[in-house]
C-alpha cells in the first residue's frame, strides 16, 4: 500500500491504515518508508526515446542498441548505489561489457596484479529514469536527430507526451 502525502487528512489516513494492521504484527512484520515523492514517468516518453533511436539509427547505419548506449552514456543518468555512491564494474580486458551491462561507459584500464582491467561506470536503464531525467535524455536525443536531419515533435507536442517533464534551467 502507498500514500502520497498533500496535506493532514492524507496523514490521517495513514494513522487509521496503522491502526488498522497493528494487531497483524506480531504475526507479520511490516515495513514503513518515508521518501520524498517523485513524479513516475509514463512509457510513452521511453517510447519516443526509442522512435528516435531507431531513426538516427537508420540515419548513421548503427545498431539501434549501439546509439541507445551512446546517448544513454552521454546524457542519461549514472547509477548509485543505495548510499548514493556511482556504481562501476572493473572487468577483464577481455570480457565485453555491453554483454552484460545494457548503458556501461568506459572510464580507464587497470592493471591489477600483472592482469589488464576496464573500469566502466554504469549508467541507468531508461526504464528507471524519472521525468525530469528522461527529459534531458529525449531533450538531447531530439538535439542529435535534429543535427541529423531528422523529423522530430514540436515543443508543443512534447508538452503533451504522457511523463515528459520539461527540465527547468535555473
Amino acid at each position: 500500500m502507498e500514500f502520497i502525502l498533500k496535506n493532514n487528512a492524507d496523514l490521517l489516513n495513514v494513522q487509521e491504515t496503522l491502526y488498522k494492521v497493528a494487531p497483524e504484527l506480531k504475526e507479520h512484520p511490516y515495513v514503513c518508508e518515508i521518501k520524498p515523492y517523485v513524479k513516475k514517468r509514463s512509457l510513452d516518453a521511453n517510447a519516443y526515446f526509442h522512435v528516435l533511436c531507431d531513426a538516427i539509427s537508420k540515419a548513421t547505419k548503427r545498431t539501434p542498441m549501439e546509439i541507445k548506449r551512446e546517448l544513454n552514456t552521454t546524457y542519461g543518468t549514472p547509477a548509485k548505489d543505495a548510499d548514493g555512491q556511482y556504481v562501476g564494474v572493473i572487468l577483464p580486458k577481455n570480457v565485453k561489457a555491453e554483454q552484460l551491462l545494457d548503458y556501461p561507459l568506459w572510464i580507464k584500464e587497470k592493471d591489477i596484479d600483472g592482469k589488464k582491467f576496464n573500469c566502466y561506470l554504469v549508467y541507468k536503464p531508461t526504464h528507471e529514469l524519472n521525468s525530469k531525467e528522461m527529459a534531458h535524455l529525449i531533450d538531447m536525443t531530439i538535439h542529435e536527430a535534429q543535427q541529423l536531419g531528422i523529423e522530430t515533435k514540436t515543443p508543443a507536442e512534447l508538452a503533451e507526451l504522457d511523463g515528459y517533464e520539461k527540465a527547468v534551467e535555473k
